[in-house]
């Protein structure tokens, strides 16, 4: 057997209460270590000047516990199992455990359990309370998943990586919070991702058995690992996460582990859950740009319009039919008879989308220089479709080409230029997008939205702290990823660790690397203080024959 272990970031705050046992006592130390050789070599805990032996826990794989006192500061070690000699130790001493009878399930060579960091200010709220909020997304720690599987199937998924359907595998997941272990049997566990399959660091879906397994991982069964092979920094998602929570905008959570299912409802039961529709540009004929080409589902592709769970061609028409009602309504709205008054306008889109929230996710594409989205490339977006109100939701997923990664060409235009040059002279890759910024009442608001946003979120002050706390965070995790062996052949960058801090302040040279995350940061900043109020502009190559790889009976409609 194997052991594959990943580690995530996750995010928000929980105070345990210990009790009050302030005398000497004996203290349960707990550590999760992955380098012994169980055959020579033992973990032990350094309690002041004396060593006492952990042993591996039975059931929990990497988890190595013992008895020792409570009097002295302490750090992990490793033994030679022959001679007792210590064949390395952590280089930090740890704090006394004066009042609790147990440490948290701790890290070795990690000198933190959970840190508190600086946030990002919540400037919209969520309506009305945020959805995706769960013990989960604890901010400041780093959490283990351990995968026990087959090592030759281990083996040939990954040779097979481009098999989507083969490039899988089944087996035990341990899940290790600092305060928290939890295991599941029968996961699935596959490569996922598109495009990002040719890299040697891959990424991975998981699947947890709702039948086996009712509550989940904290009420969630599905989930994604990212690789954030592209990303030297290892932050991008995480900072852009931290846009949309602090906007109040509906998204996917987290850096590695993003849940794409199960975070609109929080999992909880007795929920009525409306139909998701993922829009994809990297797999069909054309963009997922909600263009109008005809009244039926069988008019569009369905793999840049998946609809999930649908299982027969009948729950699939269901699904898709609101949205076609919906492209429609975007085809045939005359900006030019778009009333005046705000919120006039706004009801009149209120039966198909909150226009105001697509609004402000639209801003943070453009702060964010979020090029593979919505905007720029009708990609990474899921319509959900409220039960109650009938109104869509834009989700936004995978953030790691952000903040002036990945784009190979407009880079530095896409710091410094006007909005309207995300777009210019593209074919349309939204015509939501395009139908919203043609009307004046909607380009104050979203000017109005991307100052107010860098006015109080986005500038170089409070993104900076927030970088320079997550840099603390994972600097020995970089590391350590970047001491590992890749599972797969693929495309690599040459990062070492040592580039990791440089790489927040400027590029690598790369090509598509010629932009510092702080360079970023700064220089959008600055362009967005200096924007000039411009006028609505519409398509501009227009919503015809061209925008399509349809014949042109087909376009007739769009």
């Amino acid at each position: 057997m194997r052991s594959l272990i990943l580690f995530l970031l996750l995010a928000s705050a929980l105070v345990y209460a210990s009790p009050n046992t302030s005398a000497p006592h004996p203290v349960t130390y707990q550590v999760v270590i992955n380098t012994p050789d169980r055959e020579s070599e033992i973990v032990g805990v350094a309690v002041g000047q004396e060593v006492y032996g952990l042993a591996p826990d039975p059931t929990v794989p990497m988890l190595y516990t013992g008895i020792g006192p409570s009097s002295s500061t302490y750090r992990y070690v490793i033994l030679d199992k022959n001679d007792n000699s210590i064949v390395h130790f952590e280089p930090f001493e740890r704090p006394p455990i004066e009042h609790a009878n147990s440490t948290f399930y701790e890290t070795y060579g990690r000198p933190w359990n959970k840190l508190e960091l600086p946030e990002l200010p919540q400037l919209y709220k969520f309506e009305p309370k945020d959805p995706a909020a769960s013990p989960l997304y604890e901010d400041g720690t780093i959490i283990t998943l351990h995968f026990n599987v087959d090592e030759g199937q281990t083996q040939s998924m990954h040779e097979n990586k481009y098999d989507k359907k083969s490039a899988k595998v089944n087996g035990t997941m341990t899940y290790i919070s600092y305060n928290n272990v939890q295991q599941f049997h029968n996961v699935e566990l596959k490569i996922g991702g598109h495009s990002s399959r040719r890299w040697a660091k891959v990424p991975y879906k998981i699947k947890i058995p709702q039948k086996s397994a009712p509550d989940g991982l904290y009420k969630r069964w599905s989930f994604k690992l990212r690789s954030e092979a592209t990303d030297p920094t290892m932050m991008r998602e995480m900072l852009y996460n931290d846009l949309l929570k602090s906007t109040g905008i509906l998204a996917a959570r987290g850096v590695y582990a993003r849940f794409i299912k199960e975070t609109i409802h929080q999992g909880e039961d007795n929920v009525t859950i409306g139909d998701l529709i993922q829009g994809d540009a990297g797999k069909g004929a054309y963009a997922a740009n909600l263009g109008f080409i005809g009244d039926t589902a069988d008019a569009y592709d369905d793999k840049v319009y998946k609809v999930k769970k649908a299982k027969t061609a009948e729950q699939k028409e269901a699904a898709m039919q609101p949205l076609i009602e919906f492209m429609q309504f975007i085809d045939s709205y005359d900006p030019e008879e778009a009333p005046e008054n705000e919120d006039m306008l706004l009801e009149q889109w209120k039966p198909y989308i909150d226009a105001k929230q697509f609004i402000r996710q639209m801003a943070l594409e453009w702060i964010g220089g979020n090029w593979d989205a919505v905007q720029y490339s009708g990609n990474n977006y899921a319509m959900y479709r409220h039960p109650s109100t009938g109104q869509y939701i834009t989700i936004p997923m995978d953030f790691d080409y952000t903040f002036g990664n990945g784009l190979e060409e407009d880079q530095r235009n896409l710091m410094t230029g006007e909005w309207p040059e995300f777009t210019a002279g593209r074919k349309t890759h939204s015509f939501l997008w395009e139908r919203i910024k043609a009307i004046p009442q909607f380009v104050k608001m979203y000017q109005d939205t991307l100052r107010d946003i860098n006015t109080h979120v986005s500038n170089p002050e409070n993104m900076f702290k927030r970088i320079d706390g997550l840099a603390y965070m994972l600097q020995r995790d970089v590391v350590w990823d970047r001491s590992l062996e890749r599972f797969t052949d693929g495309l690599t960058r040459p990062w070492s660790a040592e580039d990791f801090l440089g790489s927040l302040e400027h590029g690598s040279g790369q090509q598509d690397e010629q932009i510092g995350l702080k360079e970023w940061i700064s220089g959008k900043s600055e362009s967005i203080m200096k924007m000039q109020d411009l006028a609505p502009s519409g398509p501009d190559g227009g919503l015809g024959v061209g925008f399509y790889p349809f014949k042109e009976e087909d376009l007739q409609k769009a």
